[in-house]
């Protein structure tokens, strides 16, 4: 399967990384050609670098040929206009765009567009936690899916390290880290965050 990814930050990389391993077809697509930096070193995909808007960059990034998309950049505006594009110019009925304000996203669903909004997705979770009398969620639903939750304590060769260099294992992606000291939960977008010992680490599976 041939599966193209456009934004290569901290989400973009750990999909294309853990598709990868998998042994898919990856292509990344950024404007920023640092970024793909976050890539793992035994990353096989293509990698390029260019306007993502652009159609020729898209066509050089294999979108004739593709199976699936996602487009996971910074701006819901470059995200929307590449969905677009993907769907209108390439036909690939496929693709999933990242969606940061939850106010637009209804929106973009009237067009036809698959949206994923990790923001909306992190207050459910928070939301779960709050009301609950468990600090353990087994699973929350998004639009019909089904999203898994394990906890586990840290191991020692994670600790030290900040969250983005939790690659992606078995269909397990690290989401929030659970402070031991505190009881905080933090999320994995906060980028700057580490995990000591004893903390407990909350990764989701689709």
């Amino acid at each position: 399967m041939n599966i193209i990814i456009i934004g290569c930050g901290k989400t973009g990389s750990r999909l294309a990384n853990a598709l990868d391993e998998r042994g898919y077809d990856v292509s990344v697509i950024d404007n920023d050609e640092t970024r793909f930096s976050w890539l793992s070193d035994d990353f096989s995909g293509l990698e390029v670098c260019g306007d993502e808007t652009d159609i020729d960059v898209l066509r050089n990034a294999g979108c004739d040929n593709a199976n699936m998309a996602f487009v996971v950049t910074g701006k819901d505006n470059v995200n929307v206009m590449v969905a677009q594009t993907l769907k209108v110019e390439f036909g690939l009925e496929e693709v999933y765009l990242r969606v940061l304000d939850p106010s637009r996203e209804a929106v973009f669903r009237k067009f036809g567009l698959r949206t994923i909004c990790p923001t909306r997705l992190e207050s459910d979770i928070l939301f779960n936690l709050a009301t609950s009398e468990s600090d353990e969620i087994d699973s929350i639903s998004i639009g019909g899916n089904s999203v898994n939750f394990v906890m586990r304590k840290a191991e020692k060769r994670e600790i030290g390290r900040l969250v983005y260099e939790i690659p992606a294992h078995d269909n397990k992606m690290l989401f929030a880290v659970k402070k031991k000291n505190t009881g905080e939960l933090v999320l994995c977008s906060n980028e700057l965050a580490s995990i000591d010992e004893g903390d407990m680490l909350v990764f989701a599976t689709i």
